[in-house]
């Protein structure tokens, strides 16, 4: 063990600590400023990164009765699309699972807007929290009918707001609606902004699904030039559809 005496005789000095110069402690500081600043920052881009648009592809048939619509799939419906009959025809239409939450239907004018590939949905503009007629198709004597402003839809949208964890987000749903008596709606995807209060363009699926929104937008421009209109089934099919598509057309002309 050893002794203060091995030392000659004398105790091991202890050094105290030396105050940093008044220069060196103010760099310090601003160090330790910049890299917190640099930490916050990295955080914050970090929870950016985690921004992005939540995409469900789907091929669901729009029966008689309610079809729910889950924008973000967490088991709670937050709108309903309504196949209704009438007397001598049937109704299609749309409203939220629960009115008077602040969930709403965007509008043109009195009625459920079928909005196009691109159009944003989001802030200042108008939405209602109820009841939405799409359309009515039927026939009496010699009369027959399909009217509303989604008669006749091909792959146009509903734009939503609606509520998660009291913050307001933005979706959409598309639809194709060739017909409510003797045939059936068609919904082929539904996605949402998972930033509260941020918009979201019609069609707009994120980049994971990037390829399909390429393939969607080729089809609705082919259909916009005059083309041949596309199977309802292969609306909802991934990037082979049109080359699919476009061997039909040769095959045919």
């Amino acid at each position: 063990m050893l002794r203060s005496s091995d030392f000659g005789g004398r105790p091991s000095p202890v050094k105290s600590p030396k105050r940093l110069t008044p220069g060196l402690e103010k760099n310090l500081a601003a160090y330790v400023a910049t890299a917190g600043a640099a930490g916050i920052g990295l955080l914050g881009a970090a929870q950016r990164a985690e921004a992005r648009i939540i995409y469900t592809p789907t091929n669901t048939t729009i029966t008689q009765g309610l079809t729910p619509i889950d924008l973000n799939n967490d088991g709670i419906v937050d709108f309903n699309l309504s196949k209704s009959s009438l007397e001598h025809s049937y109704a299609l239409s749309v409203r939220p699972a629960v009115i008077g939450q602040g969930n709403g239907i965007r509008l043109n004018g009195n009625y459920p807007a079928a909005g196009f590939f691109g159009v944003p949905v989001g802030p200042g503009e108008p939405f209602q929290d109820g009841y939405g007629f799409m359309a009515d198709q039927g026939g009496y004597h010699s009369s027959v009918w399909f009217t509303g402003p989604w008669a006749n839809a091909v792959n146009k949208y509903l734009g939503f707001k609606f509520k998660i964890n009291g913050q307001t987000h933005y979706g959409w749903a598309r639809l194709t609606v060739q017909g409510l008596y003797g045939g059936q709606p068609l919904m082929t995807g539904y996605a949402y902004e998972t930033v509260p209060n941020k918009s979201i363009k019609d069609g707009a699926v994120g980049p994971e699904h990037a390829e399909s929104a390429t393939t969607h937008a080729a089809l609705l421009e082919r259909e916009s030039s005059g083309a041949r209109a596309p199977r309802l089934g292969m609306l909802a099919r991934g990037a082979d559809a049109v080359a699919i598509w476009r061997r039909e057309d040769e095959m045919l002309s």
